[in-house]
């Protein structure tokens, strides 16, 4: 919201300093995201005199200017005729190049074959509230060339609020007005109106039916005749302008003039469009279908509300009116009309069909029914009267239904627990001045009675709030809290989130932080379990409409965008939930990683090996290890969509599946390889991995004895995986012990016993090969073993050697070499 201050001084009592009410806007609350000091951010602005004026074209809209900006310089201007110059004068000029308070950039451009090499400004366009005709105008040629602030001293500044969702009473000058009069101790002036019903007009009024009264609260309208739609005066136009908004006419204008004042957003139909003297609202009906001021049309898709005559819809209720019932030059009655809409009706509308407007953007956050819609429709209804703008006639009385009025709230404070909250000794009469500041009523008990239109007071708290802004935050003395320490502990699922970001990013991954909303082409890769994908009703965006069920597609994204920004090393993971629906919604913890590129990126060896399947698998077993998460095999099976069937295993433990792992198929995905690498991605169940891990392991003591490695090699078929191999091993080695015959040792005694243990089955190296055969591969695996209190003599870890080779013979034929 764009606030320029010299409107703001209308609704205050006392003037200020300048300064003093820029400082007041931090107090109050608003967010303050840009300022701009209007006499040195339009330093940029020369007084350029207008040598040459001629008509472009035939119409009359459009004017060549040769415009002096400095001595013996002239540059070609073009300008409309909305505002009348003349030669001679000297006036505003921003050159091409040069940027406004409001954002727009002055480019220079062509109308008609005629190039424009800057910009006449009225005083609206420069963030300034009209003097005069809203163009100032110099005639002593000693100004050419000066710097408007220079000559023309300025007190305004323009300042660009962001206004928190609950608090939709900021969204106009009066609410902001109220909180930076209580702020600075002054009164809040409001603008002159008449009483609501005061005048009654000559025709019958019209009749009006709120189908659904949890979707419209009240509506107002009344009937004006005589209106003389035109130009709106200069100190309307240039309001508007500052809060970014184009001057239409005088009736419309009037309508978002008030909207900017009160916060209440207004509309006013061309009464001779409409059929009957009935408005309705409701529903649009099946089969209706409602042409709107942009020109879209609306049917019953989404069922949205709408404002309707005796026969058709006129009006997309709260966002934009229609096509057909809109004010022209050719209006003689028109239809004003004030309401309250349901937030939620509102913006669920304008989600679904996309359209955003100033006016539901009010109305999503919340209006009041009561002194914001009742200020603003008289605010309306006067100005339409007045001379200088319309000088309309009521032709009807008021209607104003209203089935169920609005009370205010009350809560009552006590001055002890308002100390409490704020930690410092409050009075109860500080507490009533406060917020009596604010148009709140308190009794002499501190019961409080806030208006309506603070939609966001739903507790004390909020009240305690508002007093210690009153009293400034830094007047309130900074104290220690008074408080019972207590134990900390984090859960399961924290210690196990943080277990593995640690152990990833010690590994050179960066952990990221992805929308859980994605394409439905991305949702429904990757998933390894079962469940349907789970759509929103609105979404953010046309293309994110479907929680994800899995991170790995949010991470190939993020490793893309780095790809086409140069990256060759690829190492990302994510810990989050994802989405499906079973039975009922499965929300669930996930891991999800996407790693591809050099195994070591800071390696200066140009055949440096880049990462595969084995490399990912080994970082899996790895973290899994790093878990105390024992047992767990790859299996090969059929992947999801997004993975290469050829490179993928799903990650078991005993009977649960944990993950999957695989080759990421960006093709499958429509996705171009900018990566130029090979993209692997694994996914990991966290709520499965708390249930399978063990248990921390307890200290063991070092080991006494020296341990033993044994090499061998021999020849398989290229078919046999090597888990089955590994597991061989290790019960043939369990019986070799069962049968190892003892040598003997000195001073052994009787009960002499050797009980070796397998501690590793490493595979150390491959081959394949004319050498080896066609259809099989040699392995070299070395064996670490040891007795842990007696060291085995080599002709007993021969022994062991030899029944394990033995015993893989007989189960798979291998050949030792």
């Amino acid at each position: 919201m764009r606030i320029n201050t010299g409107w703001l001084r209308d609704y205050l009592a006392s003037d200020c300093q300048e300064q003093e009410l820029l400082d007041a806007f931090m107090t109050v609350g608003l967010e303050v995201e840009e300022e701009f000091h209007l006499a040195e951010s339009l330093a940029p602005i020369r007084i350029g005199f207008i040598r040459e004026k001629k008509p472009l074209g035939d119409t009359g809209a459009l004017y060549e200017c040769q415009v002096e900006i400095e001595k013996g310089k002239l540059i070609t201007i073009v300008c409309a005729s909305s505002h009348p110059v003349e030669t001679g004068w000297g006036v505003p000029v921003a050159v091409s190049g040069t940027k406004l308070p409001s954002g727009a950039l002055i480019g220079e451009g062509k109308f008609k074959g005629v190039s424009s090499q800057g910009m006449l400004c009225l005083d609206g366009e420069l963030g300034l509230i009209a003097r005069s005709t809203g163009l100032q105008v110099f005639k002593d040629e000693a100004m050419l060339g000066a710097s408007l602030p220079s000559v023309s001293p300025i007190q305004e500044s323009l300042v660009e609020v962001s206004v928190l969702p609950n608090r939709p009473d900021c969204l106009g000058m009066i609410g902001v007005a109220r909180e930076v009069a209580a702020v600075l101790d002054m009164q809040l002036k409001y603008p002159s109106a008449r009483e609501l019903n005061s005048q009654s007009g000559k025709g019958d009024a019209v009749t009006v039916e709120i189908v659904d009264e949890s979707l419209c609260s009240r509506y107002a309208c009344q009937v004006f005749d005589g209106v003389q739609v035109r130009t709106s005066p200069h100190w309307l136009q240039s309001r508007l302008q500052t809060a970014g908004l184009r001057p239409i006419n005088n009736v419309v204008d009037i309508t978002n003039f008030v909207m900017l004042e009160w916060g209440q957003p207004l509309h006013a139909f061309d009464f001779d469009s409409l059929t009957g003297n009935k408005i309705e609202v409701r529903r649009i009906r099946n089969g209706e279908k409602l042409k709107l001021l942009d020109e879209a049309e609306v049917d019953a898709t989404h069922e949205p509300l709408v404002i309707a005559d005796a026969e058709k819809p006129i009006a997309l209720a709260g966002i934009m009116g229609g096509w057909n019932s809109q004010t022209t030059t050719e209006s003689k009655r028109i239809l004003l009309e004030a309401a309250c809409f349901d937030p939620v009706c509102i913006r669920t509308s304008a989600r679904k069909l996309r359209i955003g407007t100033d006016s539901s953007y009010r109305f999503e956050r919340g209006t009041d029914p009561n002194g914001m819609l009742s200020g603003a429709f008289n605010r309306a209804a006067e100005l339409l009267q007045d001379a200088e703008l319309s000088a309309a006639s009521p032709a009807s009385a008021v209607t104003d239904s209203y089935p169920s009025i609005k009370q205010s709230t009350q809560f009552t404070l006590s001055a002890a627990r308002i100390s409490k909250i704020l930690g410092t000794d409050i009075s109860g009469e500080q507490i009533k001045d406060c917020l009596t500041k604010l148009e709140m009523t308190a009794d002499d008990d501190l019961t409080i009675s806030v208006p309506t239109w603070r939609v966001d007071v739903n507790n004390e708290v909020v009240l305690a709030e508002d007093v210690a802004r009153l009293l400034r935050y830094d007047s309130i003395d900074m104290k220690p809290m008074m408080a019972t320490t207590t134990k900390g502990r984090v859960s399961e699922t924290d210690g196990l989130r943080n277990s593995v970001a640690g152990f990833l990013t010690s590994n050179g991954f960066l952990e990221c932080r992805t929308p859980p909303l994605t394409t439905e082409q991305i949702a429904l890769s990757f998933s390894q379990w079962p469940g349907d994908a789970i759509q929103v009703q609105n979404p953010i965006s046309k293309e994110m409409t479907t929680l994800r069920q899995s991170l790995v597609g949010s991470l190939i994204e993020v490793a893309e965008r780095n790809a086409r920004r140069g990256a060759s090393s690829f190492r990302f993971f994510e810990v989050d939930r994802t989405f499906r629906q079973n039975n009922e919604i499965d929300e669930r913890w996930m891991l999800g990683s996407v790693l591809g590129g050099p195994v070591n990126d800071s390696a200066w060896i140009a055949s440096e090996k880049e990462i595969d399947f084995l490399r990912a698998k080994g970082l899996v077993e790895n973290l899994l290890s790093h878990l105390n998460v024992d047992g767990c095999t790859f299996a090969s099976d059929t992947p999801a969509h997004g993975y290469r069937g050829e490179e993928f295993a799903v990650i078991s433990q005993g009977e649960h599946r944990i993950g999957a792992l695989g080759r990421i198929d960006l093709d499958a995905l429509g996705i171009k390889d900018r990566a130029r690498v090979p993209l692997y991605g694994f996914e990991l169940d966290l709520s499965t991995l708390i249930t399978v891990k063990s248990p921390p392991g307890m200290f063991k003591g070092l080991a006494r004895t020296q341990v033993i490695a044994r090499d061998i090699s021999f020849v398989v078929p290229s078919d046999l995986h090597y888990a089955e191999i590994e597991a061989s091993l290790e019960k043939a080695f369990a019986a070799a012990v069962e049968n190892l015959e003892t040598e003997p040792r000195k001073d052994a005694g009787a009960d002499f016993v050797l009980q070796p243990e397998l501690e590793s089955v490493i595979c150390v190296d491959t081959f394949s090969g004319e050498s080896v055969g066609e259809g099989a591969m040699s392995l070299t695996i070395r064996m670490l073993f040891r007795d842990a209190l007696h060291t085995l003599t080599s002709g007993e870890a021969q022994q062991l050697m030899d029944y394990v080779v033995k015993q893989l013979q007989a189960e798979y034929g291998v050949v030792q070499r």
